[in-house]
This record gives structure tokens, sequence and C-alpha cells, in this order.
């Protein structure tokens, strides 16, 4: 992360001779999908489960029979019940499960927030946040497996595109940039999937524009 933001700002000073200490806003975008779980000190339980982690079909197949709705294999509640199921070690010190652009948005400002439409590969969402309906469904089937922490505890909270409610910390600027010369306060938007945020990065968001996403995603 480091290497990366120290060759963006080394690109700046050479094209236009500054180095910048403030932005006028800065966003996260990063894998969709995958689990990452943390205990209660925010130490990583287990290796990052990508979205290409097909490893989840018997948690897939019934949290879908259960909702009456599609679940991928890749969704992070599916990752999580999947562990459950398999009755993982790690499990019973889950605090809280993220995305990787929701991880890093944390360690910038402290908050465990997303886009919604990054919440839409955590869990499934309606316009607002995540369904309430199968959020208690869900909640009592993991109960009844012996994981009593609630999904709303567990899952980052969900904010819609525009929300202005995470500001880079003193520690996420650090992070960032230990030459100390980046200053916290840049405000960061909800961390969005790749494919909403190269949209609007590319200002491809009107009728007859469009942008092309080659990164690990499939799109068919």
């Amino acid at each position: 992360l480091q290497h990366c933001y120290a060759a963006l700002t080394e690109d700046i000073r050479q094209k236009f001779g500054v180095t910048p200490t403030t932005y006028g806003a800065i966003g996260i975008s990063g894998m969709m999908h995958g689990y990452m779980a943390f205990d209660k000190d925010d130490n990583l339980l287990v290796p990052f489960r990508t979205w290409r982690n097909t490893i989840t079909e018997q948690a897939a197949s019934e949290l879908s029979e259960l909702l009456s709705f599609n679940i991928p294999q890749r969704w992070s509640i599916a990752h999580l019940y999947q562990a459950i199921l398999n009755g993982e070690e790690h499990v019973r010190h889950i605090a809280h499960i993220n995305t990787l652009a929701g991880y890093i948005h944390y360690r910038l400002t402290g908050k465990r927030q997303v886009g919604i439409g990054e919440a839409s590969g955590i869990f499934p969402v309606d316009s607002t946040g995540y369904n309430t309906d199968y959020i208690k469904k869900v909640d009592e089937v993991l109960s009844a497996k012996g994981f009593s922490v609630k999904l709303t505890e567990v899952l980052p909270s969900v904010l819609n595109a525009g929300a202005k409610e995470a500001f880079l910390t003193a520690d996420g600027a650090k992070l960032l940039d230990p030459t100390g010369t980046l200053q916290p306060g840049v405000p960061l938007c909800p961390p969005e999937g790749d494919a909403g945020t190269g949209m609007t990065a590319t200002d491809s968001v009107l009728p007859r524009t469009g942008n092309v996403s080659a990164g690990t995603s499939i799109f068919a």
C-alpha cells in the first residue's frame, strides 16, 4: 500500500512539480466478495479467501434454499457459513468480517463501512442496506449452529453513494505515507466494487458511455 502511494506521489511530482499534502477526496476499491475474518483485536484469523475460492458449495446451496434467493459461492456470507459448517477453529474468535476494500477503508478511517454496491457481494441488500428479513433468518440458522454473534455486529455497515461519514485519520495518513507529508482529514467515500468505481472514475455514467474493467473480474 505504501509502495503504491509513494509511486503515485512521485508520478505527480515528476509531472507537476508538487507533492500532495491533501486531496479533495479518496475512494478505495478492491476485489469484491471474499472473506476476511478478524478477532476483537483486529487480528486476521485466516488468510484472505478471495471470490475465486469457490469452496462454499454446501453453504451457498443451503442459504439459497433458506432465503429463496441465489447466494453465490463467492459471497462473504457463504464463506462465513461454510466456515461454521466446517467447524473451523477460528470461527469462535470472529468479531467481524470484511472485504478487501472495506478493510483498507477501515485502516484509513477507523470505520467499518462499505458502499451498497460492495455490500451486495457480502449479503443480499435492498435499496438502503442488508435485507433485514434475510438477516433474521440467517441469524437463526447460525445461532442453531453455535454462532451466537448477530450478523449486524459481524458485517460492515452499509452506506449509499455520496455518503460523507469517514475521514482519513492521523494513523491512516501514516499508514499511506510514513514520511508524514500526507495530512489527515481527507474525506473518504464508501468503498465500492470495481465495476461501479470504474464507471465513476472514468466518468462513464451517462447514457451512451462505457468503460472496460480488465482485472480479476469476469463480466459475461
